[in-house]
């Protein structure tokens, strides 16, 4: 039986540490189902969901250990295919304090997953402020309502430039 695994590394960056961790999956038939990684100085840090057999996952997890790494698991459980929609969420405006906090909110109340979330503050003296731009990956269920939340979401600021698309 298939499962899947969410590992998350860090630690000081090592050479094809990447390679290493993909050449160890794929030895044991594993497959990187998605990944996302980041480089800061030397150091490493990234999160790894990887779906393997059952079996093999205690091996994989000692095979990383083998490597000067922090290694963390998480395990999600057998194989699932819900029926879900990745959509892109785009959001500007004139900053404000809570800003963020808002706009998750309003996500959570619409039940919306999100799977990345990239936010910024750019300096604009035209404007005489601040400009807050964000990139949001979302995950939408069968009963998600458009809508509704570009409603909910001008409900935070009058001047929110809101680009919802897939």
């Amino acid at each position: 039986m298939s499962v899947q695994i969410m590992i998350t590394v860090s630690g000081s960056n090592q050479v094809d540490l990447i390679k290493v961790l993909s050449d160890k999956t794929h030895a044991l038939g594993g497959k990187w189902l998605n990944s996302k990684i980041s480089h800061i100085d030397n150091y490493v840090a990234g999160l790894i969901k990887i779906e393997l057999e059952a079996d093999n996952v205690e091996k994989l997890l000692t095979a990383f250990k083998t490597i000067d790494i922090k290694i963390e698991s998480i395990d999600l459980g057998s194989v699932t295919h819900e029926k879900a929609t990745p959509l892109n969420l785009c959001i500007d405006g004139k900053d404000r304090p809570g800003l963020v906090r808002n706009i998750t909110q309003v996500l959570s109340d619409n039940s919306i997953q999100v799977d990345n979330m990239e936010c910024n503050r750019l300096g604009v003296p035209a404007i005489g402020g601040t400009l807050f731009t964000s990139h949001f990956k979302i995950v939408v269920d069968e009963q998600f309502n458009k809508s509704a939340l570009v409603s909910s979401l001008q409900e935070i600021a009058d001047d929110l430039i809101i680009d919802l698309s897939a």
